[in-house]
């Protein structure tokens, strides 16, 4: 009798788990959170996402965020909002997600990994916690289905390298090396043992001669301090015959289904240089 009762408890329980409503007052504080749940969510889920959601040159739910209140980041004004779930991420001030889980506000984080598969369980994960499995399955398949059109290997090895103010480049465990051999190119900067988002001297550059260069401006002017080692007369003549190749920033900001974008171009210029 006490196990019979122990698993009709259980399945109460579970019962219980299965019917809980999902959130219907969510708040985003993070630009990255901002666009998986503008993408998941209904519209009357969503109490407030952050600014920088509205940021044209950041954002790819630009223009979805003008519905929506927009918050700062600061404890009193998500706390006026009433959340009843706020989207987190690793890079989150820890005192803010602190000073949350104190108040007993629950709380979501994305892992923001670098990898597909990262990704896909970063939408699948917040759209079970959003109720909404469906739009995150087809989310998913959607930015699977582009990444396999056109994922023909190159005729032969094409190198490349992404280099960014301050000589900045994008070696291993980075969005812009997943989207590369995603997209069929040969990274010499994760091949020369680059982890990470690193500078390297602009003679090594010189040195690994990459076919082609990636480059994605911080600023709209180009002219900032950080970008001028980017128009260096030995930089100048290596490019002299390999003309740099502009994504643009808001592609590499936060890893999400906008990874499929980012392959499509990057496809593109690999078709352009093998014709």
């Amino acid at each position: 009798m006490q196990i019979k009762a122990i698993a009709t408890l259980l399945m109460l329980i579970s019962g219980m788990a299965v019917a809980a409503e999902p959130p219907q007052r969510v708040v985003s504080v993070n630009l990255c959170s901002d666009q998986l749940l503008l993408m998941l969510a209904d519209p009357r889920q969503v109490a407030s996402v952050s600014y920088l959601s509205r940021d044209p040159d950041s954002s790819f739910v630009a223009d979805a965020a003008a519905a929506f209140p927009l918050n700062h980041a600061r404890a009193e004004e998500i706390i006026r909002l009433k959340p009843d779930l706020i989207l987190v991420t690793p890079h989150t001030n820890p005192r803010l997600r602190t000073t949350f889980e104190q108040l007993g506000y629950p709380l979501h984080q994305l892992s923001l990994g670098h990898r597909l598969e990262d990704i896909v369980e970063d939408i699948r994960q917040l759209a079970a916690r959003l109720g909404q499995r469906s739009r995150g399955e087809s989310l998913i398949q959607q930015m699977q289905q582009r990444l396999q059109s056109g994922a023909a290997k190159a005729a032969h090895p094409t190198t490349t390298i992404f280099l960014q103010p301050r000589g900045y480049t994008s070696g291993s465990d980075t969005l812009q090396d997943e989207a590369l051999r995603l997209a069929g190119w040969h990274n010499l900067a994760a091949q020369q043992g680059v982890e990470g988002y690193t500078p390297v001297p602009l003679e090594q550059v010189l040195h690994w001669q990459p076919e082609t260069i990636f480059n994605s401006a911080y600023s709209g002017s180009g002219d900032s301090l950080a970008e001028r080692q980017l128009r260096h007369p030995a930089l100048k003549r290596l490019l002299a015959k390999r003309p740099m190749v502009e994504i643009p920033y808001k592609y590499w900001i936060c890893p999400g289904p906008m990874l499929a974008d980012a392959v499509a171009l990057l496809r593109e210029a690999r078709e352009r240089k093998n014709n």
